[in-house]
């Protein structure tokens, strides 16, 4: 659902400090919006588990952090097997 229009974009506060600039910064909030200073950047995003690197651009300032950072693995035994058996229904 989006956000009312009458409301600002959700920027934590956290984005407004200063921070080193050798470092990436740690981000645990997947639901604010990336502010455009932040364009140009890494950051590291945390998915549940663990911090998933990520090099912001233009392009992506205005959209969620979250939308970058997926929270699902993909097993890749398991894909070879959903593939193994699509091939053999097709063969019979």
């Amino acid at each position: 659902m989006k956000r009312s229009m009458w409301k600002l974009p959700f920027i934590h506060s956290v984005f407004f400090k200063k921070s080193n600039p050798l470092k990436p910064i740690n981000i645990k909030i997947r639901n604010s919006i990336i502010p455009f200073p932040y364009s140009n950047k890494h950051v590291t995003i945390y998915n549940g588990i663990w911090y998933l690197g990520l090099d912001i651009t233009k392009l992506q300032t205005g959209f969620k952090f979250g939308q970058f950072a997926f929270t699902k693995r993909v097993d890749p035994q398991v894909q070879s097997r959903r593939k193994s058996k699509k091939k053999s229904k097709k063969k019979k």
